[in-house]
C-alpha cells in the first residue's frame, strides 16, 4: 500500500516538473546575441541626448522604444527603460506620471525572454488583488541583447521587438513596438 502511494506521488510529481519544463519551452522564447551590438553609433548618440519625458529632469537618453497601435502611429509617449536583476533579469520600458503608468516587461532567465503588458499605480483599492488583469496575447516578439548573461552592475545593450493583442472580442486591438535600450543591470 505504501509502495503503491509512494509510485502515484512521484507520477504525480514527475507529470508536474515535465508540465512546467514544457511550459517554460514553449511560453519562452530564445534570446538572440550579438557581440557587436554594444558598437552601434545609436548607443553613442543616446549618450549625448537627453531623455524626453514629461518632466525634464536631465536623464541621459537609454532608450527609442516606440509603440504604435492599428488606429495611430508611432506613440509619441517616452518611455523609461530600468533594468533589475533580483535574481532573474527584468527589463521594463515604461511610460507614466510617477503616480501611475504602464509600458511592457521583458523577464529574463538564462537564455530564454518572456513579454507582458506591465502597469503600476499607487491608488491600490481594497479589492485589486482581485482583478486577474487585461487580457493579451503574445503575437510575435524578438529580443537580442549583447551578452549571454549579466551580473549585477554589467552594461546591457538590446533590442526588442513586440507585436501583443489586447483585449479580446470587439474591444481587441494590435499593439505593436520596437526599439533599442542600454542601461546598467542593478
Amino acid at each position: 500500500m505504501i509502495k503503491r502511494i509512494g509510485k502515484i506521488l512521484l507520477i504525480i510529481v514527475l507529470g508536474f516538473s515535465v508540465f512546467i519544463i514544457g511550459k517554460f519551452f514553449l511560453v519562452w522564447n530564445s534570446v538572440e546575441v550579438d557581440h557587436n551590438l554594444s558598437q552601434k553609433s545609436l548607443f553613442k548618440i543616446f549618450d549625448t541626448q537627453k531623455q524626453q519625458t514629461l518632466w525634464d529632469r536631465g536623464d541621459i537618453k537609454s532608450n527609442d522604444f516606440k509603440v504604435k497601435t492599428e488606429t495611430d502611429d508611432l506613440s509619441p509617449e517616452y518611455y523609461w527603460c530600468s533594468i533589475h536583476k533580483d535574481p532573474i533579469l527584468t527589463v521594463r520600458l515604461y511610460a507614466g506620471d510617477g503616480f501611475s503608468g504602464d509600458g511592457y516587461e521583458i523577464t529574463i532567465l538564462q537564455n530564454r525572454y518572456k513579454i507582458s503588458p506591465y502597469s503600476y499605480t499607487d491608488n491600490i483599492k481594497s479589492f485589486d488583488f482581485l482583478n486577474t488583469g487585461e487580457y493579451y496575447k503574445v503575437l510575435d516578439s524578438k529580443l537580442i541583447l549583447n551578452k549571454e548573461s549579466y551580473q549585477r552592475g554589467d552594461s546591457i545593450f538590446g533590442y526588442t521587438e513586440l507585436k501583443i493583442q489586447r483585449r479580446y472580442g470587439p474591444e481587441k486591438y494590435i499593439v505593436e513596438g520596437k526599439g533599442y535600450f542600454k542601461g546598467k543591470v542593478n
